[in-house]
C-alpha cells in the first residue's frame, strides 16, 4: 500500500494536487472546516476542522504518512510539534514560520544576502514616525501577518498614508506590525518555481512574467516564457535557488521577483506551496507543479520542468457587480478554440475579487499566446444567474 498524503487545507490548490496524483493512485486526506470545499469534489477523505486547530491537525497526522499545506495561514506550531515527534512535514514548519511573517521573510533575505528591496520594520506605535522618516515619498506598506490575495499590501505616498492614519482607516489595522518597503522602479514581476527533493536535488521551472490588477493587487495573468532575455532568465533562476537554499527543506517554492529595467533583481516574497503563477504548468510543462509536489512528498525523483509550449494563464475573478450564484458566459465559444483549458475551482457562489478559476492557453509562439489569451479574456465573463 502506498503512502497517504495529508494536506492542511482543502482549497483549489489541494484540489489540483489531488487531480495530479489521481493517475498514479496516490491517496490523500485533507483538513478543512467545510465539507463543500473545492478539494471535496475529488477527495472524500476529510478531517473536518479549522486549519488552526492543533487537535484536528493531530488527527490528520494519524491518518497520513507525510503532511503538507496548501495555504500559509495554518497552525505552524502544531506542525512543528508533529515534526519533532517524527511526522514528516514538507516544507518544514520552520520555513512556514518565516513565510507567515513578512518581517521575518525580509530579515531572512537580509541575513542570507539574498537581494531584496530596501525595507524597514514598524509597529503600530511607531508607524507614523517610520513613514515620516522614510527616504522617499512613495513606498509599499505590508502587514507582517494575515495578508493574502493582495490584501494587506498598499502602494502609498506619505500624504495618502497621513490621510488614512488620521482617519484611523481600517486598512491600516494590524496587531503584528508592518513592513515598509521601497517601491520597485520600472520593474517586471517574475515568478520562478523551485522544487527541492528529499535527497536535496533541485530544479527550477522557466521564469514566467506576471501582470497584476492595479486595483485588487491580484495576479491578472501570466505569460511563460517571460519577456526577459536568456541571461536575465538564468539570473532569476539562480537568485530563486539562492533564496530557497538556506531553508534547507524539501518542498515546492514559488519565488516572486522584481526585475528592474536598469537590471536590478530582487526577491519580493516566497510561497512555500503550489502557486497561482504555476497553474500553467498543468498543460505547458512535462511535469506540473502539482505532480512535482507529489513526487517530493513521496520521496520520488523530480520530473522535467521543460516548457512544452509557450503558455498564458489568466485568473477568472468575481466581478464587482455580481454576487451569489453565477455562470460563465460564452463558454461554448471558448471551448471551441484550440489550446484553451478551463479550470473551475468548485466554488458555487461569487463575490467581488473572489478567485473562481483560471484558464490557460497554449500556442506555438509567445506572440500568439498573448493574442489568444486576450481574445478569451474579452469574451469569457462571469454573470449572475
Amino acid at each position: 500500500m502506498g503512502k497517504i498524503i495529508g494536506v492542511v487545507g482543502g482549497g483549489q490548490l489541494g484540489k489540483m494536487l489531488f487531480e495530479a496524483g489521481s493517475p498514479a493512485n496516490v491517496k490523500y486526506v485533507f483538513l478543512e472546516k467545510t465539507t463543500d470545499c473545492p478539494a471535496s469534489l475529488v477527495c472524500s477523505n476529510q478531517v473536518l476542522g479549522s486549519l488552526q486547530d492543533a487537535t484536528q491537525i493531530n488527527i490528520l497526522a494519524t491518518t497520513a504518512d507525510v503532511l503538507t499545506y496548501e495555504i500559509e495561514h495554518v497552525n505552524a506550531d502544531a506542525l512543528a510539534l508533529l515534526e519533532k515527534e517524527g511526522t514528516p512535514v514538507f516544507p518544514k514548519p520552520a520555513v512556514l514560520s518565516i513565510i507567515q511573517d513578512k518581517g521575518l521573510q525580509k530579515q531572512y533575505y537580509a541575513d542570507h544576502k539574498v537581494a531584496t528591496l530596501e525595507f524597514k520594520l514598524a509597529t503600530t506605535d511607531n508607524l507614523a514616525e517610520s513613514v515620516a522618516a522614510w527616504n522617499e515619498d512613495k513606498f509599499v506598506l505590508k502587514h507582517r501577518k494575515g495578508g493574502y490575495d493582495g490584501k494587506g499590501v498598499q502602494l502609498l505616498n506619505k500624504q495618502k498614508f497621513n490621510n488614512l492614519h488620521t482617519a484611523k482607516d481600517e486598512s491600516l489595522a494590524s496587531e503584528y506590525g508592518y513592513v515598509l518597503e521601497k517601491l520597485a522602479n520600472d520593474a517586471v514581476e517574475i515568478s520562478v518555481i523551485v522544487a527541492v527533493a528529499q535527497d536535496g536535488s533541485t530544479t527550477t521551472y522557466p521564469p514566467c512574467e506576471m501582470v497584476f490588477d492595479p486595483r485588487s493587487n491580484l495576479m491578472d495573468y501570466l505569460i511563460a516564457p517571460s519577456s526577459l532575455n536568456d541571461t536575465a532568465n538564468r539570473e532569476c533562476e539562480l537568485l530563486a535557488l539562492k533564496a530557497v537554499k538556506a531553508f534547507d527543506s524539501p518542498g515546492l517554492f514559488a519565488v516572486e521577483l522584481f526585475v528592474e529595467a536598469t537590471g536590478g533583481m530582487y526577491v519580493n516574497e516566497i510561497a512555500p506551496r503550489p502557486h497561482n503563477s504555476g497553474h500553467h504548468t498543468i498543460e505547458s510543462c512535462y511535469t506540473s507543479q502539482y505532480e512535482q509536489l507529489n513526487r517530493i512528498l513521496l520521496g520520488q525523483p523530480l520530473g522535467s520542468t521543460a516548457l512544452v509550449k509557450p503558455a498564458a494563464t489568466c485568473n477568472i475573478i468575481g466581478p464587482q457587480n455580481v454576487h451569489g450564484i453565477y455562470q460563465l458566459a460564452n463558454l461554448d465559444d471558448v471551448l471551441a478554440m484550440e489550446g484553451v483549458y478551463i479550470h473551475m475551482y468548485g466554488k458555487t457562489t461569487t463575490s467581488p475579487d473572489r478567485k473562481l478559476g483560471h484558464f490557460t492557453v497554449l500556442a506555438d509562439t509567445r506572440t500568439e499566446v498573448v493574442r489568444k489569451m486576450e481574445k478569451v479574456k474579452s469574451i469569457l465573463t462571469v454573470i449572475g444567474v
